[in-house]
Formats: C-alpha cells, structure tokens, sequence
C-alpha cells in the first residue's frame, strides 16, 4: 500500500532528476488544472491533506510549484488509506442551517435513492440561470459516483421542475427515499442559494442550509452541499470517494458554463442545436486545454448526429473516434471517456469490447443512465439475458420516467420469446412518448412478433405529419405488407435502405419482414448486416422468433444462423472469463 510520507532532500533530488523542468507545475491553476480540481479545493487540499506544495520565498510574497510525480503518489495513497476532510476553513458564507432529525440512509434499504429536483433560478437577467443548471447537473453527477447512494438521473427529475406536486407523490413517482431541492438567487455575480435535503415520508426536512458567495466560489459550494448531504445521511464513503466526493468534471468557471450550455443545447437533437454545442465545447477546450470529459462530450455529440438520423456520414464516426483518442490521452480510465468507447465500439458491431468498456465506467459511475441503457441494449443484443436483467432493474430506478427505459422490460422479454409480456411495456413507452416514431415502429414490431396482426396494422397506422416519411414508418409499413403479402411491391427508398443498412435494429426489422413474407434470400442478406453489426442473440434468432426460427433450416438462412451462433459463444466465453 502507497504511503504518503514528507520527502528528505535526497529523494526529491531524485524526483527532479526524472522530472523535466517543463512538467513542473509553477502555479495554483497549474496544480488544480493537473487534479481536475478547483484552486481553492487544491489550497485547501494543501492545508489538511498534506498535498505535497513547495515554495520559492521572494521578498514580498511566495510562488508555489509542483511536481507531476509527486502528486501522483499523494492521489495513490489517498485511493487506499483514510482521509479526513475539514470544511471549516472554506470562506464561503453560509448562514441559517438547520439541521433535521438525524437519519441513515441505510435504514432505508438496499433500494433507497435520492432525487436532485432541477433547482429554480430567480435573477435580472434569465440568462445566468445556466448556474441553477449545472449545479443540478453536478450534484447528480457527483451522487452517481458513490456506492451507497442511487441517484435519479437529471432526464426524469427535470420532469418535476416547476412542479406543483407534493414531495410524496414526486418521490413516489421517481421511487426514492430523499428529495434535493434548491433555489439560486444571483446577478451573474453574486449568488444566494437556498438547498433542503427532505424526507417525503415524514414531510420534513432533514437538513437544510443558505448559502452566499460569488461565481467563482460555485465549486466550493456545490462540494459543501453534496458532502452536507453524505453526513445528514450517515453515509459511509470510499477513500477514493472520500478525495472525489462534490468535485466538478471541469474546475475552470469559464469553461464549465460552456460545458453547460452545451449540453443543454445537445439535447435539443437538431441539427443547429448540435453545431452550437460542438463550437461552446471547442470554446472550452481553448480556455483550459485537454479535459477528458469534454472530449468524450464532444464526441458523443458527433455520434448524436447518426442517433438522431440527422447526418449518417462515415467521417462523423471518424471524428468521433479522433476524440475518444483525446480523451483516452488525457485519461483513459475516465468513465466519459469509457461510455465513449463503449458507443463508438457499439456503432461498429463489436458488442464485447463495448460491454468491457460500459462495464468498467459503471464502477466509477454506477448510476449513468445512458452507460446503463447501452449495456443493457449489448447484453440482450447478444443474448445474455440473464446479465441484463439487474442491469435492466437499476435504469428502471434510476430513470423511471424516459420512454425508452420504459421499454427496456419489454426488450428482454422479447428476447426470451415471452412475447406477450413484451407488449405492455413498449406500449407504455409509446403512451408515455407518442410522436416518437421509433416507440411506434416498435409497437408493430412486438404485435406483429405476438401474433397481433390487426392491432399492429391498426397501430402502423397511427404515423403523422413528418413521421409519415421516416425510416420507421417505412419500416412499418414493410412489416405491414409483408403481413398482406404485398412486400414484393413495396420497394424501400433509397434514402431508407441506407439508413437500414447503417443501422443493426432497423437491418434487422428488415430481415424479419422478408422472413415473414417467407423470402428467405432476402431475409439472409438483411439479417447477415444485422450480424455484423452486433445482434448476435442466436437463441432469439433460432429459437424464439417467430419469423426466423422456421427458417433457420433453409440454405439461405443457416449459414447466417450459424455466424451468429459462433459470435454469440464467442461473446458470452469472453464475458464469463
């Protein structure tokens, strides 16, 4: 075990002997930006963790410097011994604390969890309410990152921001424990925020607190009020998380407002929206440097322009590969730069590097809902159903309320060829989501695979306005003809057929509509892209299916099967080893 201890004169002379004078850091934001950390956290770091700070006295004041190697060493021994941390010092204002009756968390059970409502920003000037946004968005961030705690994720809580619903019923609906809720008063410079930790239960609160300060102490704060949060609940922290709990991914104030912003306008999933977070986050990287969170952000927007259908050009998937190679240069063991990796490997068919990736960036960060999404969509891609099924559970609390997770219950019981079980969680997640052209293609899809041949006929066509002309419809409409016997007169646009053949889900409803018309030529072709991009769930293809299993004789089909049946082993070898 790594022990830190204060270094004789010999081995620092050691130390500068393998460190080159430019990797010296010769400035407080040299050292905090080498920690990911914020300077104030790092002067405090130096006052009661011995981080290891030297200084070159002058006549007037002191430089600070630091040595890369050294630092490394103190961060090793902070990972496996304890570590004690003090707030006492911090100069931020913090007035009219009121502390609630004393609860742990472990009382709860195993599935206690808290949810961070989007927190209210009141102010001249609407513009500067991207603090309330981040705060929430760190809080989040920072919760999902410990063991103890299962945090809502930021897609279904925002669903309550403005709410008028009591506590009770929200946290009922979110299915937690604790609610976080918070308030930011603030002029751009000066903030006020007001924060309660509350027990829907009890209709109470167990713990609240106000605090004041300007923008540039925001991390200070929003470090106090997680930690506040992990003592109000008794719990019990890591080492490592003990160093990490509250920490922000981007310490520079500047560039955390572009990261910010740019996320929010990521979301939007248009074609504008995604250029504009594409230049704030290029922005923010020319302010602070390399950061391996805003490097796997930026790609996975590149790779949101393929999800969305807005651009399917291969040079996006290039770019997007050249900037998880920047994040893995900065760290490679950052879980955005592994959920990056795990996307990029998802797009190109190779589902066990992808479950490898996704694995080890939900141990860091066990509650993102997007890593767990796609790890659950890999596990049943490749038939391991019974992996996915505490993976399906955990996003079902974490992200009860987005329509996709909805469906994910839904997926793994199609995939175990319960096909009736299937139909009410993916009819809920069109319920919940009902212009979404996807949650309706998969509706016919699942009544079609049930035997339900009028409801989905019934339900393909429900399809409106734009919709009409999207790769689904088409879809839709393919596995509808192929029920009447019409499929050999209706050919798939071109626009549509690449689109299908991009893309494993839609190659593979493709297939199932030739299986289904009994073309088992065509069906072969479609089904073998579906192959090589990743769907090799052969006990669904073989013996669930309605649509292939019969076929899986013919000479057109077998040889398809069997690939899939020797990629589907070779996964689940890997994956048990």
């Amino acid at each position: 075990m790594a022990v830190f201890v204060p270094l004789s004169g010999v081995a620092i002379m050691s130390i500068m002997s393998r460190t080159l004078p430019q990797d010296r850091l010769d400035s407080w934001k040299a050292i905090a930006r080498y920690l990911g950390r914020s300077v104030r956290t790092v002067r405090r770091w130096e006052q009661s963790q011995a981080l290891p700070v030297h200084r070159l006295m002058h006549h007037s004041k002191a430089s600070v410097y630091a040595y890369p190697q050294e630092l490394d060493d103190w961060r090793e021994a902070r990972a496996h011994g304890p570590v004690k941390t003090s707030l006492s010092n911090s100069p931020v204002e913090s007035v009219g604390e009121m502390p609630g009756p004393s609860r742990s968390i472990e009382d709860k059970g195993d599935a206690a969890g808290i949810a961070v409502l989007p927190f209210s920003f009141a102010g001249p000037d609407p513009s500067h309410s991207w603090v309330a946004d981040g705060l929430t968005e760190e809080m989040i961030s920072g919760f999902s990152r410990l063991a103890k705690l299962r945090v809502t994720s930021r897609t279904s809580s925002s669903a309550f921001k403005s709410s008028d619903q009591d506590s009770k019923a929200i946290a009922g609906l979110l299915g937690v424990s604790y609610l976080l809720e918070g308030g930011v008063l603030g002029d751009g410079r000066r903030f006020r925020i007001n924060v309660r930790l509350i027990d829907p239960q009890q209709d109470d609160h167990v713990w609240s607190q106000q605090f004041a300060g300007d923008i540039e102490q925001i991390f200070d704060i929003q470090e106090q009020i997680v930690r506040a949060v992990v003592d109000s609940l008794h719990l019990r922290l890591a080492p490592l998380e003990e160093v990490n709990v509250g920490q922000p991914a981007v310490s520079d104030i500047s560039a955390w407002r572009l990261v910010v912003l740019a996320r929010q306008a990521a979301l939007r999933w248009n074609q504008e929206a995604l250029g504009k977070a594409r230049s704030l986050l290029t922005e923010a990287l020319e302010l602070i440097g390399e950061n391996a969170t805003i490097c796997a952000t930026m790609g996975r927007v590149l790779l949101n322009y393929q999800e969305a259908g807005i651009i399917t050009d291969e040079d996006l998937s290039v770019e997007a590969r050249s900037w998880a190679k920047r994040a893995h240069m900065v760290d490679s063991g950052h879980p955005e730069t592994r959920i990056l990796n795990g996307w990029l490997a998802h797009t190109t068919g190779d589902l066990g590097l992808a479950i490898e990736e996704l694995e080890k960036a939900l141990e860091q960060d066990r509650d993102h809902p997007d890593a767990l999404l796609l790890f659950a969509n890999c596990l049943l891609r490749t038939g391991q159903t019974r992996r996915a099924r505490p993976v399906i559970d955990h996003v079902m609390a974490v992200d009860p309320l987005t329509p996709l997770t909805r469906c994910m219950p839904g997926f793994l019981s199609a995939m175990e060829g319960r096909f009736e079980s299937a139909i009410g969680p993916y009819r809920d997640m069109l319920e919940r989501d009902p212009a979404n052209p996807v949650a309706r293609l998969f509706n016919v899809w699942i009544l079609f695979v049930a035997g339900h041949d009028d409801e989905a006929i019934a339900v393909a066509r429900g399809f409106e306005g734009t919709a009409e002309q999207s790769t689904p419809a088409h879809l839709a409409r393919q596995l509808t003809a192929a029920h009447q016997g019409t499929l050999e007169d209706l050919p798939l646009a071109n626009s549509v057929t690449e689109a299908a053949w991009g893309s494993e889900m839609y190659s593979r409803h493709v297939a199932e509509g030739w299986a289904k018309a009994g073309n088992a030529k065509r069906a072969a072709q479609w089904l073998d892209r579906a192959v090589e991009l990743g769907f090799v769930n052969w006990p669904y293809l073989a013996e669930h299916s309605p649509f292939f299993s019969p076929l899986r004789e013919d000479p057109s089909l077998k040889p398809v099967l069997e690939k899939a049946k020797r990629r589907w082993k070779a996964i689940s070898d890997r994956s048990s080893n």
